[in-house]
């Protein structure tokens, strides 16, 4: 194992753009919780709900904006936004992939495909034809790269990915276990009571920086290709079906799905089980609900919800009934 390393306060707070209060010279091993954090450990608060946890933490130092400053007594690092500074100081201690450059014994690799020196390779890995997989790009065990696939340099793939033909991921990304890119959509003509397949053409294209959460699936375009624009976050279990286009800075929250053909703005968030109808556009800086379902497009920025609040089953029966007789009451 590799020693814990450790960081003065003062560190931690150039590192990550906040002011130190107190003691700069606090001993910090790692961050953690309110309620978890140990005497070696920094932590944070962004709300105010969470004042009776800071009043009784053991932690070493606390990341904190001025307002809530007050309510610890110990060494702080304090920042406008403590929400980021944590952010940062996780990355500080994230523990990075073990695994040194080079191809495992245990691969596949067609002899078109081309391999940078730098990238790791784990067992039981295929890359198919003309594949290119760049500069540190890191492939975990299990992971299936179709032909025609880039992965630009930076990109980690965990196991059991699998990454269809055609597919372009950009630089930088993190694509989780279970992750399908590039799987065919919905797409189905009628002739005479059954289904004729629409073949699906067209590919998928991943901006820089994009993550996305295990078992969340991007199905390629019918024609013309799926794209997901820089700097997206998608949790897990999220559905991009053909065509589907993301607007770059927008966050996908899990359990969503966003149909056919339509498309998200720049910097949006859709909050957990989210659903989109096909053909809709939605435009910058729309925010949604979580468990609403958008049928028709929103063409001002703001914040969106549909369904209701939760209540006693009693009461939501009643409701719903009132709710069937509300058309006949409005048109009265």
């Amino acid at each position: 194992m590799s020693p814990v390393k450790s960081f003065r306060l003062s560190e931690l707070a150039d590192a990550i753009g906040g002011e130190v209060e107190g003691d700069p010279n606090t001993e910090i091993l790692g961050i953690s919780s309110l309620s978890a954090a140990t005497q070696q450990e920094i932590t944070f608060i962004t709300r105010e709900s969470f004042i009776p946890e800071l009043l009784t933490t053991h932690a070493a130092a606390v990341i904190c904006n001025d307002k809530l400053s007050e309510h610890f007594k110990g060494p702080k690092i304090i920042g406008e936004n403590p929400h980021l500074l944590y952010a940062k100081c996780t990355e500080i201690f994230k523990s990075r992939l073990s695994s040194h450059a080079g191809i495992a014994k245990l691969t596949f690799i067609d002899e078109t495909a081309s391999v940078a020196s730098s990238a790791v390779i784990e067992n039981f890995v295929s890359i198919s034809k003309n594949a290119v997989i760049e500069e540190d790009v890191v492939l975990m065990p299990g992971v299936y790269i179709g032909h025609n696939v880039v992965v630009k340099s930076g990109t980690v793939i965990h196991s059991n990915a699998s990454v269809y033909d055609s597919v372009e991921i950009g630089h930088d990304c993190i694509i989780h276990s279970g992750v399908v890119l590039g799987s065919d959509g919905l797409g189905f003509a009628k002739d005479n009571g059954a289904w004729v397949k629409i073949q699906h053409l067209g590919g998928v294209v991943i901006g820089n920086n994009v993550e996305l959460g295990s078992n969340t699936t991007i199905d390629r375009g019918s024609v013309g290709d799926t794209i997901v624009d820089d700097n997206v976050k998608i949790d897990n279990l999220v559905h991009l079906a053909h065509n589907v286009h993301i607007g770059s800075g927008t966050a996908i929250a899990a359990n969503s799905a966003v149909a056919g053909s339509t498309k998200v703005g720049k910097n949006c968030t859709l909050a957990g089980c989210t659903a989109l109808v096909d053909n809709i556009e939605l435009v910058d800086e729309v925010h949604v609900t979580a468990k609403s379902l958008i049928t028709k497009s929103i063409k001002e920025s703001g914040f969106y919800s549909s369904g209701t609040p939760f209540m006693k089953n009693t009461e939501w029966k009643k409701n719903a009934v009132g709710f069937k007789k509300l058309y006949k009451l409005l048109k009265n």
